[in-house]
């Protein structure tokens, strides 16, 4: 009768550890049915990244175009045609995500680029290079923009002092200096 309990015994504790098993793997199913679904919304967000990237040029030149008509132009036809064409781009762009970075007030560099220092207010942004867009939040391109600095240095050109020969061989020297090797090869070989 002893053996019988045990069997018996043996019997429960193994349906309870495929029990628990049972569980695991359902909780290991549902958390993977999760990143998948989760997954594929990031996918969904993420998807057209690559083709609005090459969107944005195009809309960087319409919107140089329209802002450097003249004031005669911007009453004809064409140009407030084009002006809506590039208003409905940027709307439709703005329905798939896509939103233009703020330039006012304060350099961010979570979201700017800066290309330069100027003189002026510490940290404030002085001028806008490129627009700079965020796609469903997260930056897809930063803006690229000229930061203000009170204690800017100026270039050796600017505050009129010259460079030493020595500098110079220096500059030459520097395997990012620019290079005029193919020309001195067609010159060489002809």
């Amino acid at each position: 009768m002893t053996k019988k309990k045990t069997d018996k015994q043996t019997l429960e504790e193994q349906l309870i550890n495929m029990e628990h098993q049972l569980k695991r793997a359902l909780a290991d199913y549902h958390n993977l049915e999760k990143r998948v679904t989760e997954g594929r919304s990031e996918l969904a967000k993420w998807g057209t990244s690559d083709l609005l990237i090459k969107i944005l040029p195009v809309l960087d030149h319409l919107d140089k175009a329209l802002d450097g008509a003249s004031e005669q132009e911007k009453q004809s036809g064409w140009y407030k045609g084009a002006e809506l064409a590039v208003r409905e781009l940027q709307s439709v762009l703005q329905s798939e995500g896509l939103n233009q970075i703020a330039t006012e007030g304060q350099f961010d560099p979570n979201v700017h680029e800066a290309l330069d220092l100027q003189v002026g207010e510490d940290n404030k942004i002085l001028n806008v290079v490129r627009s700079g867009y965020t796609l469903n939040g997260k930056v897809l391109r930063p803006a690229a923009v000229v930061v203000g600095r009170s204690n800017v240095i100026a270039s050796p050109a600017e505050s009129g002092t010259k460079q030493s020969a020595t500098e110079k061989e220096e500059i030459a020297a520097s395997p990012t200096a620019p290079r005029n090797d193919k020309k001195e090869e067609e010159q060489n070989y002809g």
